[in-house]
């Protein structure tokens, strides 16, 4: 008994199949597709109608086949040629482990410093004296403030002393001539009381005994007298307030500038006391 294989339209029998690596031409792969399809063919009309339709697509088959794919190119080096790290058009602007950083030449040359000459004794001293004369110029400085300010300048603890010394001798420091003006003029330009002049000159370091000497040009008149002008000048701003309120205020203000409670009284009772006013006719 013998068995007989057949194949549908479009099967190609194994032995059809061309060997791998190996494409079949269209006119063999027609031939072998009539020649699997002629059992079908004699049994069925309609097989026989599709054989050309068949053979044309077996035809197609290598056409529609993927490319085999190209090898990768090989990247080598001539051992002739360096390595491209190695070239120098590559390596100029890049940093690598073996050579410190490219740097960029700067077209201007560096100046050596400048180094001063030390000052002679001399010269020194005339150039703290004229610190000192610049300071005055500006306001009445006490022994105190001209110590810190030549201090400020570099100058060592045991050198002070001699050059105060020549100072005095100059008439730069001279305390009592200095409270003698404050006095003066916190007095009448600030209208401050003792109290409060002998604090401000305190705040400069001017000794005890010369502040004493100094507040003995004011007296009591002309405390009072001062005391009178600045409530006198005060009182207009507090006409809005009640008696009471208007006497606290002017007193509180008063003993800021530093005058004695007996004084403040008195110009606060002349100040707030309504002034009769006469009829003028023309």
């Amino acid at each position: 008994m013998t068995a007989k294989v057949s194949y549908f339209p479009g099967v190609l029998p194994p032995e059809a199949v061309a060997p791998e690596g190996e494409p079949q031409s269209a006119e063999a792969a027609q031939a072998e597709a009539t020649e699997a399809a002629a059992p079908v063919s004699a049994a069925s009309p309609v097989a026989l109608a599709l054989v050309p339709a068949l053979a044309a697509a077996s035809a197609l088959e290598p056409a529609l086949a993927p490319a085999p794919a190209k090898p990768l190119p090989t990247v080598w080096w001539n051992e002739e040629e360096p390595a491209l790290e190695q070239q120098p058009a590559f390596r100029q602007g890049h940093a690598f482990a073996d050579e410190p950083a490219f740097e960029e030449e700067s077209p201007f040359e560096e100046e050596p410093a400048f180094e001063e000459e030390p000052m002679s004794e001399g010269e020194r001293a005339a150039f703290l004296e004229n610190i000192v004369v610049r300071a005055l110029a500006r306001k009445g400085l006490s022994e105190w403030e001209i110590t810190k300010l030549l201090t400020t300048n570099g100058v060592e603890e045991h050198e002070l002393e001699p050059f105060l010394e020549r100072c005095r001798d100059n008439r730069y420091i001279d305390d009592f001539d200095l409270a003698q003006t404050l006095v003066e003029s916190l007095h009448r330009r600030k209208g401050y009381g003792r109290s409060q002049i002998k604090n401000e000159l305190s705040v400069r370091h001017i000794q005890p005994e010369i502040i004493s000497a100094a507040l003995e040009a004011l007296d009591d008149d002309d405390e009072l007298r001062r005391a009178t002008e600045i409530a006198q000048k005060r009182a207009p701003s507090l006409a809005r307030l009640d008696a009471a309120t208007a006497e606290r205020r002017l007193t509180s203000f008063l003993m800021r500038k530093g005058y004695p409670s007996a004084i403040i009284r008195t110009a606060v009772s002349a100040a707030l006391t309504p002034q009769s006013r006469g009829v003028r006719f023309r």
